[in-house]
C-alpha cells in the first residue's frame, strides 16, 4: 500500500508546476474508506462478542488460537460437554464468527 501511495503521489508531482493531484486524493480517500470498513467490521464483531455467553466466547477464543481444531478437541480442552459444543458451533457459524471446513470426522473450524 505504501508503494502504491508513493507511486500515485510521484506521478502527480511529476507534472509540476501544474500538477493534478486528483489521482493521489482518490487513492487517499480509498485507503481511508478501506480502513473505516475494517474498523467498523471489528466494532461489529466486538458488539456480537459482548452478546455471547461465556462458553461461546471461550469457544471463539479457542478456535482463534487453534485454527483447524475439531469439536472434540474444543470440548476436551475447554471442559465443555461435547453435545454442548456441537450445539453452539452451528450458532457461531450462522453469526459469521467462525467457519466450518470439511465434513464428518475431518470437520474443523477457524475464525471467519
Amino acid at each position: 500500500m505504501k508503494r502504491v501511495a508513493h507511486k500515485a503521489l510521484r506521478h502527480c508531482q511529476s507534472k509540476r508546476p501544474n500538477e493534478n493531484i486528483t489521482e493521489w486524493i482518490n487513492f487517499f480517500f480509498d485507503a481511508l474508506r478501506n480502513i473505516q470498513k475494517q474498523l467498523l467490521n471489528k466494532l461489529e464483531l466486538r458488539k456480537r462478542e459482548n452478546q455471547l455467553s461465556s462458553r461461546e466466547n471461550a469457544i471463539i477464543m479457542f478456535i482463534g488460537n487453534h485454527p483447524g481444531c475439531k469439536s472434540g478437541e474444543i470440548a476436551k480442552k475447554l471442559d465443555i460437554p461435547s453435545p454442548t459444543v456441537k450445539r453452539i458451533i452451528p450458532n457461531l457459524i450462522a453469526m459469521n464468527l467462525i467457519e466450518k471446513h470439511g465434513k464428518g470426522p475431518g470437520t474443523n473450524y477457524s475464525l471467519k
